[in-house]
């Protein structure tokens, strides 16, 4: 089930709110098996095996964290918490990387000799990465002690269980033990709509506006020039952070109609200056993740500067891989990773000279400009279907002589019912002058969006901070506004998408 369905938003959503007020006011467990049943609902919805690979892994994990908090127990803690993260692993590697290893076996044997096709758990990535968190914590003694309850909550609260936030045992149980979390709370509930509302509009309006065109430009790269080579890069940066972004603010919104605080995920990542403070912006709880559970027991920064850096690489490999097993994953986090090593050395520089001296406006406004550019290339390599088909988008954007926007490309952004309006209304016919001019502007002001304004989460701050000082008319208009913008997400959503990071 997608937070981009009619049966979620009309049904699933209201109705599990509902149930768990109503039944948590009776006896908190009720509401908690309400939520727990709910959230397997909206998992197996479309494939019940899901459940079948889930349930075992939450029962598992939770008994190796309660065996290492048995005193007679005799097997050492270390080594439970060794055998816990070990089994999460493998389960990983088994459904996410099996397919990829047959497929480079057949490719060296050069013929179809295995067939076997596994299917992906919904969400797979991130609930390992949760439970890991869960076994490593308990192993340090940072937890608190939980029921089988609500340890299944903590792992499958359908919020944020396909695509994250990635959340830790110690923020999210003692928000469900809360007295003051129990009731319904009007303003909790009613910014958490607010910021679905914003989710919603980022993930239809905006992210599946743009992915039909970009889709259709990597079919046929072989019409691509410089501009249009421009406009695929810079379409495919700007679909996958509002995709991604859109998805989190939904589910922060949704936490928080259960009177539940969810991870923040992003912070503007585009307005960043470095690589560096790109990754503290982007993703910020898988960037949590590498850093307090791989990077830190690597050594992190501790044991010299070469060890330093290769440790960086190390983590940036593997957040390669995490998001997929083909080898452009892979090119994509090598290049995430120089990056990032470029703005260490600058920075160890500098810290060597003694230079304490704060960049000025303009020069903050080129490190943003670059550091766009850049992380823009990177993602040709996370989108593209190999690395043949990224390097040919480079190519042609080499390609000078072609400053025209692909028609195909073009044609399917100009499909959009609000294009279509524009393209009926413009006296000057611009679009007949220059086809495809339209997506241009429509991807500048996007960009400029992130750019220069406010974030969902400024935004949300702010309605807050007014919902209960809010006069009359103000706050007429302001649930006007939302209320149109629901509908008209609501009357985009031709068909139901995919997130990107669905399958991941």
């Amino acid at each position: 089930m997608l937070f981009n369905s009619y049966i979620f938003i009309f049904f699933m959503m209201p109705l599990s709110i509902m149930g768990y007020y109503l039944l948590r006011n009776k006896k908190d467990n009720w509401g908690m098996i309400w939520l727990l049943i709910c959230s397997f609902v909206f998992i197996a919805y479309l494939n019940p095996l899901y459940l079948a690979v889930l349930i075992p892994s939450i029962c598992f994990n939770y008994f190796i964290a309660k065996l290492m908090n048995t005193p007679d127990c005799k097997i050492k803690r270390k080594s439970l918490l060794a055998v816990g993260v070990t089994i999460d692993v493998i389960t990983l590697l088994i459904f996410k990387y099996t397919g990829f290893f047959i497929e480079t076996v057949n490719d060296i044997l050069d013929r179809d000799s295995v067939e076997i096709k596994i299917l992906l758990p919904l969400g797979i990535s991130f609930y390992t990465f949760q439970q890991i968190t869960f076994l490593v914590d308990y192993y340090r003694d940072e937890t608190l002690s939980c029921s089988l309850l609500e340890y299944a909550l903590f792992i499958s609260f359908y919020p944020q269980f396909v695509q994250g936030p990635i959340v830790l045992q110690s923020e999210f149980i003692p928000q469900l033990r809360d007295e003051n979390r129990k009731n319904c709370d009007q303003e909790y509930l009613a910014k958490g709509l607010y910021r679905f509302i914003l989710g919603l509009a980022k993930k239809v309006l905006i992210a599946d506006g743009i992915a039909v065109a970009i889709n259709t430009g990597y079919i046929y790269l072989a019409e691509h020039g410089t501009l249009s080579s421009i406009l695929l890069i810079l379409g495919y940066s700007l679909q996958i952070y509002f995709d991604f972004s859109g998805y989190t603010d939904m589910a922060i919104g949704l936490g928080w109609m259960f009177h539940i605080d969810l991870s923040e995920n992003f912070d503007s990542p585009y307005k960043a200056g470095s690589i560096e403070e790109f990754w503290d912006r982007w993703h910020i709880t898988l960037t949590r993740f590498f850093t307090r559970y791989v990077y830190i027991p690597l050594g992190g920064s501790r044991k010299g500067r070469a060890r330093t850096y290769i440790n960086i690489m190390i983590i940036f490999l593997l957040s390669g891989l995490w998001h997929g097993s083909d080898i452009s994953f892979v090119v994509w986090g090598i290049m995430h990773g120089a990056g990032m090593l470029v703005c260490r050395l600058i920075r160890d520089v500098r810290k060597s000279k003694n230079d304490t001296l704060s960049d000025n406006r303009m020069i903050k406004a080129v490190k943003t400009g670059i550091t766009f550019i850049y992380v823009s290339a990177a993602w040709v390599f996370f989108r593209a279907p190999d690395c043949e088909k990224a390097v040919r988008v480079f190519t042609n954007l080499l390609n000078a002589g072609n400053m025209n926007i692909a028609s195909r490309m073009a044609e399917k952004f100009n499909e959009h019912i609000e294009i279509t309006m524009i393209l009926r209304l413009d006296p000057l016919n611009l679009n007949d002058k220059f086809y495809g001019i339209w997506m241009m502007v429509a991807l500048v002001l996007v960009l400029c969006a992130c750019l220069f304004l406010p974030n969902t989460k400024q935004m949300t701050e702010r309605f807050r901070d007014s919902i209960i000082t809010m006069t009359g008319h103000k706050r007429v208009i302001t649930y006007g506004l939302m209320t149109v913008l629901f509908f008209w997400s609501i009357l985009s959503m031709s068909g139901v998408s995919e997130f990107v990071y669905w399958s991941f």
